[in-house]
C-alpha cells in the first residue's frame, strides 16, 4: 500500500474557494435550527421531515436502519428521503448518546457535513445530495439530524459482501477508482469503513457520512483513511478470507487511477 498512497493528487483539481462558497437558510426559532441548503428543496419540507413520528403517521416511512446511528427511510413527494440522526460512538457514546458540546451553530456536525456534501456536489462527486439539517440547542450541548436524498437500491460494502456468494467479485477495482476521485480533489473521508461505502444496482459507487470528512485534506489524512479502510475490511467475517487480496485490487486501481 505504501507506494500508491505517494503519489500526489494533481493541486490544479483540489477544492478550491468557489467550491467552499455556501448558500444556506438558517430558521432560527427557539433553541432549534433549521439549515437548507439553497434549492435543495421545497421550503414547506423543513417543518416535517425531521419528525419520523409524524412521517409513519402519514405513511410516508418504508424502513428504519438501526445501528449506531438511528435512519429512518421515507418517500416525500415521491423523492426517497433518509433521515439520520446524530450519535455517538466510542467510550463517549456511554456518557452521552447523542449529544455533543456547543460552541455555535457552524461548528455542530450537521452544519459542517452540510457543508461537506454541498462542496462534493459542486465537484460532482458521488455523494448524497443534501436536503436540509435540524440543529437543537440544550444548554451547552445540542443534538442534531440530517435529511439526505437517499441513494435507492444500494447496499453497503459490508452488506453485499454477506449476500454476495463470491467475495472476489466485489467491485474492489471501482471502489479504489472511486475513492482515488475524492483523493485527488483534495478531499479526505474521516472514517472511511465497509458501512459508509455504497455500491448500487447499477454498479456505482458512493460515499457517506461526512460529517467529519475534511475539504481540504492533507495526504497524511487520506492515507489514514485508507488504513481505516483496510481495518474495517479485515474485521467484517464475510470479508476475511477474500479481504487482502480484495484490498490489494483496491489499492491498485487506486494507484492506477
Amino acid at each position: 500500500m505504501g507506494d500508491t498512497l505517494r503519489h500526489k493528487p494533481s493541486l490544479g483539481n483540489r477544492v478550491s474557494g468557489q467550491h467552499l462558497k455556501h448558500d444556506f437558510e438558517v430558521q432560527h426559532q427557539g433553541s432549534e435550527y433549521l439549515i437548507r441548503p439553497a434549492q435543495s428543496s421545497p421550503p414547506e419540507w423543513m417543518g416535517k421531515i425531521f419528525n419520523p413520528e409524524a412521517l409513519a403517521s402519514e405513511g410516508l416511512i418504508e424502513g428504519r436502519a438501526s445501528g449506531r446511528a438511528s435512519a429512518w427511510f421515507f418517500r416525500l413527494d415521491r423523492h426517497p428521503l433518509v433521515l439520520r440522526h446524530y450519535c455517538r460512538g466510542g467510550a463517549v457514546a456511554h456518557i452521552s448518546h447523542d449529544r455533543y458540546l456547543w460552541r455555535g451553530l457552524k461548528t455542530t456536525r450537521a452544519w459542517h457535513e452540510i457543508k461537506v456534501l454541498t462542496a462534493l456536489q459542486r465537484l460532482d462527486l458521488p455523494v448524497p445530495a443534501p436536503i436540509g439539517a435540524r440543529v437543537v440547542r440544550h444548554g451547552l450541548t445540542y443534538t442534531a439530524d440530517i435529511v439526505m436524498r437517499r441513494i435507492e437500491s444500494s447496499q453497503t460494502l459490508a452488506d453485499l459482501a454477506v449476500t454476495h456468494h463470491h467475495t472476489d467479485g466485489l467491485p474492489w477495482a471501482s471502489i479504489g477508482r472511486t475513492i482515488r476521485r475524492f483523493h485527488d480533489q483534495g478531499v479526505g473521508h474521516a472514517d472511511l469503513n465497509i458501512r459508509n461505502i455504497l455500491i448500487d444496482e447499477a454498479g456505482c459507487i458512493w460515499l457517506i457520512d461526512w460529517d467529519r470528512g475534511e475539504l481540504q485534506a492533507s495526504a497524511r489524512f487520506q492515507a489514514r483513511s485508507l488504513v481505516r479502510l483496510q481495518r474495517s475490511i479485515g474485521k467484517e467475517p464475510a470479508l476475511r478470507e477474500a479481504g487482502a487480496q480484495g484490498f490489494a485490487a483496491l489499492m491498485h486501481a487506486y494507484g492506477e487511477s
